[in-house]
């Protein structure tokens, strides 16, 4: 059964995002559902996004259920199928696709009606197949540039950041919306796959910050990596990660790790070791689509923690309701006692930017969205090019 399947409104599509997924791959998964009675299908990505859709639109609860199965998916690397019983009578079906490292990178979604699935056969050899296929269409494509161009200034006046190969990676920079002063927020805008992919990312991204340190010595900064729930709990990333900062020395809070609320707040006890870790490497954490629960209050003792990512319904709906209003003001109360920082995700306008700094929230997280928030604040949304 899928855990956390809660609406989230942060990935609501206004229509189909166009990736190179032929309409003939669509029509075929669907047709093999076809002795479930499968009422629609649709493909999405690593994060969500539509790429396929057989007919209609999807909603936010859709894609609230699609978020879900991708978390699911990711703690249980071995798990191909995906099912629940919806009050309508119908289910909710998900198939996996997976990369030849076992990571997530899309799903198939589907609403069919009957009874109880035998997960053994759905997947049929045909299913696995196309779900195959649909992987590898969404894998990652390799940056076939010959030699790479000449690093041009970004808005706030930093040059792109380079590494030995051509590989890009981008960090966006977090939107500041308290006046003054203060730390510049990256985050490194990679999917998260799977232990060895992040460990990777990680250990590229404190390469360069070694091999550049003064770069950024002038303006205190910082750089989140988003890993996946997997991580969180193999020993395998731990492991490198403590290597990679134990034979490297850099500024204390300069990297953090984003860790997903389908580690923090479904298995806190499980993430306690890689937080206490962190606290001992002086990497700091994100607690990422944070609400207050009781995982909340059992890990904000730890002194890795150091700044929250909100929960979008949270700070969606507070400017229209008094309870998710009261839990904002709490959890900004909070972020100011214990010296941390609070980031709203997907704001879409100047009116939520301006009416957000006001209760107390520090930044904007800029992907998907809040190109509108800009002008309002006094912290630029520059993006960064990392090269490796």
């Amino acid at each position: 059964m899928i855990a956390s399947m809660s609406p989230l409104s942060d990935k609501a599509a206004s229509g189909t995002r166009r990736r190179p997924v032929p309409d003939d791959l669509g029509k075929a998964l669907l047709l093999a559902l076809t002795p479930w009675r499968a009422q629609s299908f649709s493909l999405h990505d690593a994060e969500g996004d539509t790429l396929w859709l057989s007919a209609g639109s999807m909603g936010p609860d859709e894609h609230g259920f699609v978020l879900a199965a991708l978390d699911v998916f990711s703690l249980e690397p071995n798990r191909a199928c995906i099912h629940r019983k919806l009050s309508d009578g119908r289910r909710a079906l998900f198939l996996a696709a997976r990369d030849p490292l076992g990571g997530c990178s899309g799903v198939g979604f589907a609403f069919i009606e009957g009874g109880p699935v035998d997960d053994t056969r759905v997947v049929t050899p045909a299913v696995r197949a196309l779900m195959q296929r649909f992987a590898m269409l969404v894998a990652p494509q390799p940056d076939k540039r010959q030699g790479a161009a000449l690093p041009t200034p970004d808005a706030d006046g930093t040059m792109p950041l380079e590494l030995p190969d051509n590989t890009p990676i981008r960090a966006r920079s977090y939107t500041r919306l308290q006046h003054g002063g203060g730390i510049r927020r990256f985050e490194v805008s990679v999917t998260p796959i799977g232990a060895q992919h992040d460990a990777a990312i990680f250990e590229r991204l404190v390469d360069w910050l070694v091999q550049h340190r003064q770069r950024y010595a002038s303006k205190p900064s910082s750089f989140a990596i988003a890993i996946a729930a997997a991580s969180v709990f193999d020993r395998g990333f731990a492991g490198r990660i403590e290597a990679c900062l134990t034979r490297n020395t850099i500024d204390e809070g300069l990297v953090m790790l984003i860790i997903p609320a389908a580690a923090w707040a479904e298995q806190p006890d499980r993430t306690l070791p890689l937080l206490e870790l962190c606290e001992r490497l002086n990497c700091r954490v994100v607690l990422d689509d944070f609400v207050l629960n009781d995982a909340a209050l059992k890990l904000l003792r730890c002194k890795a923690i150091r700044m929250l990512k909100l929960h979008p319904e949270l700070t969606a709906e507070a400017m229209q309701d008094r309870y998710p209003r009261a839990l904002l003001s709490a959890c900004t109360h909070i972020s100011r006692v214990l010296g941390i920082h609070c980031v709203a995700k997907r704001v879409g306008s100047n009116t939520a930017a301006r009416w957000l700094a006001a209760a107390g929230i520090d930044y904007i997280d800029p992907f998907n969205g809040a190109e509108a928030t800009a002008a309002t604040t006094n912290g630029g949304a520059a993006e960064l090019s990392l090269v490796s």
